[in-house]
């Protein structure tokens, strides 16, 4: 049952894929790479993206609920870099994320517009969002839009400072192109 939330959640999350595929584009060579000393490495964005080791964004959603809501702790800033991870290519990067994506937008359209009004108490987001109280749609915009768009700037910096040129707004999500 896709809702009409659950197809703009969709494209907005499609958008934000593309910007970080374009980035993707070229930037095998730069796996190691950070813009400057002490931020991230290319690696290092993909893998905080994926979340930490055994993360399963659907199971996490699965607890958000109408009452008795479920404390989710975020603490941002950790790029979950397991041995596993040290060793992936672009390509199984790109390949996780789409398939984290898909399993995300694939369980969304399964829900009625009453499921889509489950929360779950986050307290990170109350920073930004005013309120710690974050509906399905909210938690999954935050990732799959805001989250992925903004460590697409990061790719972008990187990008620049090994001296490739802007990311193409058309690329593909066939990013690891060698």
């Amino acid at each position: 049952m896709t809702t009409t939330v659950v197809r703009d959640l969709e494209a907005k999350a499609e958008s934000a894929w593309k910007n970080l595929s374009a980035q993707l584009v070229g930037m095998t060579p730069f796996m190691e790479r950070a813009d400057e000393p002490g931020e991230w490495t290319t690696r290092e964005v993909l893998s905080h993206l994926l979340f930490q080791p055994g993360w399963d964004a659907v199971a996490l959603l699965r607890t958000f609920a109408h009452s008795d809501l479920p404390v989710i702790e975020i603490e941002p800033g950790d790029a979950f870099l397991s041995p596993e991870r040290r060793q992936m290519t672009l390509e199984a990067f790109v390949e996780a994320l789409e398939a984290q994506r898909r399993s995300v937008f694939g369980y969304l359209e399964a829900l009625s517009e009453t499921d889509l009004t489950r929360k779950a108490r986050i307290p990170l987001f109350k920073t930004f969002m005013g309120t710690d109280e974050v509906p399905i749609p909210a938690f999954v915009g935050a990732l799959f839009e805001y989250h992925v768009n903004d460590h697409a700037q990061q790719l972008a910096k990187i990008r620049d400072a090994v001296g490739l040129p802007p990311a193409s707004s058309r690329a593909s999500s066939a990013a690891a192109d060698g």
